[in-house]
């Protein structure tokens, strides 16, 4: 097997790690952020509590794997990455931590403020996360100000339109998949309160058109995705955005008839459907410089020797079946739901 293909078969693991990851982030983290909304009491935050609490500490490392891979298969594409983006990642994992310590600890303490706070943490540290990572994940399909191997502006070039409406599209996925989690994962009127907040407040319309503003800068004149090597070779694949954007018509639809179960299934296809879209447009390329495409970084160009990139796919052949049981384990073994005031 030549480097090259170990190096695109990488590529590849990279966008599937992402895109389990992201699909697991997306419930817990809108279910999480609805906490203040749909709760009117505590026992119904306990059991907002249990049911994110559960699950959200498995499903980071796919995040830590999918950093760790990129680190180690394309180390000058994260050096430079990471270094552009060195606040940007900072706030994100203090938000992580935010978020991990505020579920854990919030009843620790039988004191008003106390709990008025981590709850306070627990709710912004949620937003935040899957806004950051909305933000990153957009502006890597649609790239950086790169030319000349390094970055030429500040990381504040990733606050673009498509980068920003990227972020908001990841909050908007979110709170409808928390809802429909809520469904799933918990007895008496949380779910109901939640499917009611994102149809009230209109952040189910928000869905499709903030797809559209992503789709759109990612189809931009000088950089488009769309003109990327596989999308050109292989005419059939767009059918992936095209999916895409019916997903995310069909997760507004499933809110506005309030049917929380579907609208979890749809909004987790159009996350799945967006990651895959967005690495089989970027497809050879690992680091896209926006606006001047002959600057940016190959797979061939970038990747590590074999032996690395071995390395990496025996890791994964080895641990990934391990973490994926563990947590099929896990969801099957909570499946019971969340009753009210139920202390066990």
């Amino acid at each position: 097997m030549s480097n090259l293909t170990l190096g695109n078969i990488v590529f590849f693991t990279i966008m599937f790690t992402w895109m389990v990851y992201l699909v697991q982030e997306l419930f817990i983290t809108g279910a999480s952020a609805l906490n203040r909304i749909v709760s009117d009491n505590e026992e119904e935050r306990k059991q907002v509590q249990v049911t994110t609490g559960l699950h959200f500490d498995g499903i980071e490392v796919w995040l830590i794997a999918a950093l760790t891979m990129t680190l180690a298969a394309f180390p000058q594409v994260f050096s430079i990455t990471f270094s552009h983006l060195y606040i940007p990642i900072f706030l994100l994992l203090y938000a992580l931590i935010a978020r991990g310590v505020s579920i854990e600890v919030v009843y620790k303490l039988d004191n008003q403020k106390w709990v008025k706070s981590m709850v306070m943490a627990w709710t912004i540290s949620s937003i935040l996360i899957i806004f950051i990572l909305g933000i990153y994940m957009t502006n890597m399909f649609l790239g950086y100000p790169f030319v000349g191997g390094e970055m030429t502006r500040s990381f504040f070039t990733i606050f673009n339109v498509s980068g920003i409406s990227g972020g908001l599209f990841f909050v908007a996925l979110s709170l409808v998949a928390g809802a429909g989690w809520l469904e799933l994962t918990t007895e008496g009127e949380l779910h109901a309160k939640a499917l009611k907040f994102v149809k009230k407040v209109g952040i189910i319309y928000t869905v499709p058109i903030l797809l559209l503003l992503v789709l759109m800068g990612l189809n931009n004149e000088s950089s488009s995705i769309f003109n990327g090597e596989l999308y050109l070779d292989y005419p059939v694949l767009f059918i992936l955005p095209f999916l895409l954007v019916a997903s995310a018509i069909a997760t507004m639809i499933f809110g506005y008839k309030q049917k929380g179960v579907y609208g979890f299934i749809t909004s987790l296809s159009t996350m799945f459907l967006f990651v895959i879209t967005g690495f089989v447009g970027m497809f050879p390329y690992v680091l896209i410089s926006r606006g001047a495409v002959n600057e940016s970084l190959l797979i061939r160009d970038t990747m590590a020797g074999a032996g690395p990139l071995k390395i990496i796919l025996i890791a994964v052949a080895i641990f990934y079946p391990i973490i994926i049981g563990y947590q099929g384990w896990k969801f099957k073994r909570f499946t019971k739901k969340v009753k009210y005031n139920d202390e066990e």
